[in-house]
């Protein structure tokens, strides 16, 4: 079993496309056709959004999905990592959404946010939280690597120097 991390996330961005967003993950919450074990797999919502699931990582589900003011606010959880490609598709798909978000996978230590002016996620390392601040690079590089991992393509050197 992977560890779980869990990510907060607060979108931003035209209201038409927040609603359509919204609507897309909505009806798969309220339709029993796509329920497994009474979770919402991100991979349905890949799916939703134009990519084939097998090609994006994908593992795991959200939550608390809320149409909140003019933000879109839900929790996804889960394997190791947030799941950058996930949220890529979405801005490629809607792209005036500004997404933030801050990740917790306490087990091996993940902790990571985008919100550098802390306008949802105000937590520092000066307060005492261990978040590192991700950018859109340092997302990709993630991506890079994850991938490179799986496919074999990259080795983890554990333990040597």
């Amino acid at each position: 079993m992977a560890n779980i991390c869990t990510t907060k996330y607060v979108i931003e961005g035209k209201k038409e496309e927040l609603d359509a967003l919204y609507q897309v993950m909505a009806n798969f919450e309220v339709s029993e056709q796509y329920m497994i074990d009474e979770s919402n797999w991100l991979g349905y919502l890949v799916s939703a959004l134009g990519k084939n699931p097998e090609d994006v990582m994908c593992r795991g589900d959200w939550t608390g999905l809320k149409r909140e003011g003019d933000t879109l606010r839900m929790t996804f959880e889960t394997a190791w990592t947030p799941c950058f490609e996930v949220t890529q598709l979405m801005k490629e798909k809607y792209p005036s959404l500004r997404i933030f978000y801050k990740a917790v996978e306490p087990d091996c230590e993940v902790y990571l946010k985008n919100d550098a002016e802390g306008k949802y996620f105000p937590e520092t390392e000066a307060d005492g939280h261990p978040f590192w601040l991700m950018t859109e690079e340092s997302e990709q590089e993630a991506i890079r690597l994850i991938r490179g991992i799986k496919d074999g393509s990259i080795e983890l050197q554990v333990g040597k120097k």
